[in-house]
């Protein structure tokens, strides 16, 4: 069964079938996880058993997840947003769709375009302005892995998710498998993943695996 927007939770698990990690329990990074089973890239995994990080701001999918996975050993859910490099708190617009950004040209195009493109529909349920705490991809990852590599990453921060899957490529924490909402950036985010190793495995009209 898949979880994912388009599949590709089942293609990331085809992907390591037949290559089980028999001397650790596996782990999965999920930046922007949201939802417990809905659009989750990372249910899949943690269903199989594998260890999970998730990391998700907004409030009402936080309480979901603490809920789920509160008083499970295997998974750390983290209320906070990723950044490429150090910043400060940010204000965020909260949305109760999976489409809570910071970024103006993100916030312009769900608030004003509904799916059919019609134009003020307020489409995702924008209610409010929250500022969030921010971790970047090198803090992340030095207190929550430590000697372990992720080995499958998710990440869909609506409008920094290039930028982030790229920091975590630059780092020595670098996942077999990273799944990338790309941002119409595909082409950038796929010659400068040549860098460390990364080719694109599959590609659909929002999302990109890359594998190395």
């Amino acid at each position: 069964m898949s979880f994912s927007q388009f599949g590709e939770d089942d293609i990331v698990r085809r992907i390591f079938d037949g290559h089980e990690l028999v001397d650790r329990m596996p782990t999965v990074l999920d930046i922007g996880a949201w939802g417990v089973k809905d659009f989750s890239n990372s249910r899949l995994f943690i269903e199989a058993g594998w260890q999970a990080v998730l990391v998700e701001f907004s409030p009402c999918p936080v309480d979901a997840l603490v809920r789920e996975y509160g008083y499970n050993d295997r998974v750390q859910v983290i209320q906070a947003a990723i950044t490429a490099d150090e910043q400060h708190v940010q204000r965020f617009e909260i949305t109760q769709d999976a489409l809570s950004s910071n970024r103006p040209e993100v916030i312009s195009q769900w608030r004003d375009m509904a799916s059919d493109g019609t134009v003020g529909s307020n489409r995702g349920g924008y209610y409010g302005r929250l500022w969030v705490p921010t971790i970047s991809v090198a803090k992340l990852i030095d207190q929550f892995f430590g000697d372990r590599i992720p080995d499958f990453a998710s990440i869909d921060t609506e409008g920094s998710s290039v930028e982030v899957a790229l920091a975590l490529m630059a780092t020595n924490w670098r996942p077999r498998v990273v799944c990338v909402e790309y941002d119409q950036q595909l082409p950038y985010l796929l010659e400068r993943a040549q860098e460390w190793g990364y080719k694109a495995v599959h590609t659909n009209s929002t999302n990109v695996i890359l594998e190395r």
